[in-house]
């Protein structure tokens, strides 16, 4: 008999729970007052109304249902390609100036510096140039004395021919001695056909030259005659 109305207890708590877990949209009804029952009847009628709640409880649960979220992501603009024009290759340019004199190999063709002369002595000076600059010399160029003594040179006197750039001339000069002994320095510049001026050096502005002494020996350095070099 004990054992039975723990049975019952059990029962009604299981209801209570069953209820508990219904959705709060179902109405729970109004038990009525139960009749005076056996207990094997009234176990029966427990086990059906705790079948019947299970079942309510299953139909009113919602279903879950699968669903699956899209990611919306912004569209590309894709951007309108900007028709570029080619650059234009840089025109070479030349750093030469366009007149300017460098030494040959020798330079001095004759007479080096510091040559001994007798008084007025006759004697032949020669330089070795090279065009450095990027204009061509042509026979309206000339040689022209710059500075200091001329030493009775002939002061101007035009190119004997062509020189392109990169080629070389030999320019002679025929000088006299002074007659008091001393140093001496004649200084020379090449001239283009606009009047211009133009030497050796850095910057072409650097007069090439001369220089001898003169002296009372009796035994002077003597003079090298020119041999004439081929055109290049």
């Amino acid at each position: 008999m004990r054992h039975n109305i723990y049975r019952f207890l059990l029962i009604i708590v299981i209801l209570s729970l069953v209820a508990a877990c219904r959705p709060e949209s179902v109405e729970t009804p109004i038990a009525s007052p139960l009749p005076m029952l056996s207990e094997e009847e009234l176990l029966q009628t427990s086990i059906a109304q705790v079948t019947r709640a299970a079942f309510e409880t299953l139909a009113f649960m919602p279903t879950a249902t699968a669903t699956s979220t899209a990611t919306l992501y912004p569209e590309i603009t894709q951007i309108a390609t900007i028709a570029r024009s080619a650059t234009p290759e840089p025109t070479p340019t030349s750093d030469l100036p366009c007149n300017k004199a460098g030494a040959g190999v020798p330079f001095d063709i004759t007479i080096p510096d510091d040559t001994r002369m007798y008084a007025g002595q006759e004697f032949i000076k020669t330089w070795r140039l090279v065009n450095r600059g990027s204009c061509k010399w042509t026979r309206l160029y000339k040689l022209v004395f710059y500075s200091q003594n001329s030493m009775g040179a002939q002061y101007e006197q035009f190119l004997s021919g062509e020189v392109l750039p990169g080629q070389a001339i030999d320019l002679s000069v025929r000088f006299f001695a002074p007659l008091a002994p001393g140093n001496y320095q004649s200084n020379w510049m090449l001239q283009d056909q606009d009047g211009k001026l133009f030497g050796v050096g850095f910057n072409a502005d650097a007069p090439f030259y001369v220089k001898i002494i003169v002296t009372n020996d009796p035994t002077p350095t003597p003079t090298v005659t020119p041999t004439p070099s081929p055109t290049p």
